[in-house]
């Protein structure tokens, strides 16, 4: 018989229940108890699921709204000049735009795995960066003692996602210590899984895996509070002082990137929570994506569709001021009659995808059906694995997350009309 699988701190690692979840030190539930547990899980998770479709319902209309104030803020400012008085009411306008659409994106991680640009990167020095911004946020009195292993493998993720998962366990371990100080440990180091002899963990497959133990000397938790910690909007602090979000982005993030997270903890005796991440050992990896700064555009005409009439205004004037020639109609069934009236009158189509009549998907199968090389460029207020599985079966090149900035618009038509202007330029 295999020898059980220990964990850092010589702990016997168990099956993990569908949350990612292991109370600590839990005795073998009796049978009742076992069925009773699966049940609560998969409760659970059907409540995940179910927040997850009305959080992207929510999403795609509070996005619309968020593109609108954005975008109308940026060529307010674009149009007075830097030293006008009313620039810094503006910039208040923009941070607290930017804060509104970090929290849908962060009500959203925990509900479905964001599509990102990923790339191979070396967790210890991702890590060690993020430490190094967490370390000015702490209290004074908490101390952070970090073993970083050199030797970990690469894994594929965004590196943005990975300093939140450090910003939100810390921010974590900082609220279960408290005000008296203590100490966080963070420790990185490498292990394999063998499906034929180790118990599952979490559904992970066989294979190496970079782990990462975040530990704590606070005040720990339940096996109630475990059991229920990466719920969204779940919190033990009180009214103001926390969503009950940091720890569901946490869960979201590395169940999106094919990974776990398993929390132990006991009260008084402060939680570990342990990441384990995919690496790239063995496997072959895409070519990192390219930083290309947006070039100047040529006389490339865009058609841009979108229901909502007030952002067709916005998004044709975006376009406008970026250079390029458009024609926007908040009507799907008016963007194909004029496309299909003079399929090569235009060089790209910029379309919503939640629409009326006619969906984004639907229009794009139309268009690419009238012309196979047309570059579309999809955006919406929520994109989660069915939307962006459907989006590359239809060949959509670029898939954009309201509410959408200026510049990641000139970059995404920059991408996909490379080629474009390539050959007006031959």
């Amino acid at each position: 018989m295999a020898e059980p699988k220990r964990d850092l701190h010589g702990e016997r690692v168990e099956n993990a229940k569908e949350s990612g979840v292991v109370p600590a030190r839990r005795t073998q539930p009796e049978a009742e108890e076992r069925a009773q547990l699966a049940a609560e899980a998969q409760l659970r998770s059907q409540k995940l699921e179910a927040l997850g479709t009305l959080a992207g319902g929510i999403a795609h209309d509070f996005n619309n709204a968020l593109q609108a104030i954005t975008g109308n803020n940026v060529l307010a400012r674009r149009h007075l000049p830097a030293d006008h008085p009313a620039q810094s009411f503006l910039a208040e306008v923009e941070t607290a735009s930017a804060r509104a659409s970090d929290l849908v994106r962060r009500i959203l991680t925990f509900s479905r795995p964001e599509e990102q640009r990923r790339e191979v990167l070396e967790l210890q020095t991702v890590i060690g960066e993020a430490l190094k911004l967490v370390r000015s946020t702490l209290p004074a009195q908490i101390v952070i003692h970090a073993e970083l292993r050199e030797d970990v493998p690469g894994i594929l993720a965004d590196a943005t996602q990975i300093h939140q998962l450090v910003v939100n366990l810390a921010t974590n371990a900082s609220h279960a210590i408290g005000s008296a100080g203590g100490r966080i440990d963070v420790w990185l180091g490498t292990t394999h899984f063998d499906a034929q002899h180790d118990a599952p963990l979490d559904g992970l497959g066989s294979g190496d895996y970079a782990v990462l133990h975040f530990s704590d000397d606070g005040c720990g938790m339940t096996d109630a509070t475990v059991l229920r910690i990466f719920d969204p909007f779940y919190t033990t602090k009180p009214v103001g002082q926390g969503t009950g979000l940091g720890l569901s982005v946490v869960h979201g993030i590395m169940k999106g990137l094919g990974g776990a997270v398993i929390v132990r903890s006991e009260v008084g005796q402060g939680s570990t929570f342990s990441l384990y991440f995919p690496t790239t050992r063995g496997k072959s990896m895409p070519p990192p994506p390219s930083r290309e700064a947006p070039k100047a555009p040529g006389v490339e005409r865009v058609l841009f569709v979108d229901d909502e009439e007030v952002l067709v205004v916005l998004g044709t004037h975006i376009l406008d001021v970026l250079g390029y020639q458009s024609t926007g109609t908040s009507r799907p069934l008016e963007a194909l009659k004029l496309f299909a009236d003079a399929p090569e009158s235009f060089d790209v189509v910029v379309t919503d995808l939640s629409m009326p009549g006619l969906s984004g998907f639907q229009l794009a199968q139309q268009l690419l059906d009238l012309r196979a090389d047309l570059p579309v460029v999809m955006m919406s207020g929520y994109l989660g694995p069915e939307e962006m599985a459907t989006a590359r079966r239809l060949g959509v090149r670029e898939l954009l997350l309201k509410p959408v900035g200026m510049d990641d618009l000139a970059r995404a038509l920059h991408r996909v009309l490379g080629p474009t202007r390539a050959r007006a330029q031959s």
